[in-house]
């Protein structure tokens, strides 16, 4: 990847992150609701999320106005979710942490979601499990 795509990609990343947290109200507000619904909001704040972060390197959703800038793309949300051993627990891990270092600067970097977007990211990303 060359230099300016880089730049060009964390500058998108960083715009997306502020529009994100923006977006979504704070963290009380994301986790509230009215309990039948709370499962499908957080799909959909999760939705919202892979939308406007993820889709900068994967193909996050079927909906996604723009194709990821990484060629290729990073592994796709519908094929990650139907690896074996994907579940909540190892979303969340994967997520909070920086995939990315001196040795593996393809990595995915940490996003530095809030508590409250990662629980929506993994509830998408877990939907689309078929």
């Amino acid at each position: 990847m060359s230099a300016g795509l880089v730049r060009r990609a964390a500058t998108a990343w960083m715009l997306c992150v502020g529009l994100v947290l923006g977006g979504t109200g704070s963290a009380a507000r994301a986790q509230g609701g009215d309990g039948a619904n709370d499962a499908a909001n957080m799909v959909a704040k999760g939705h919202h999320l892979a939308v406007v972060v993820c889709s900068i390197c994967h193909v996050a959703a079927d909906d996604q106005p723009t194709a990821p800038i990484l060629h290729p793309p990073a592994p796709p949300f519908a094929a990650i979710t139907q690896r074996k051993d994907v579940d909540a627990a190892s979303l969340t891990k994967f997520l909070t942490t920086t995939h990315r270092n001196i040795d593996t600067q393809k990595g995915m970097p940490n996003p530095d979601l809030a508590d409250f977007q990662v629980q929506q990211a993994v509830a998408y990303i877990l939907s689309l499990r078929k």
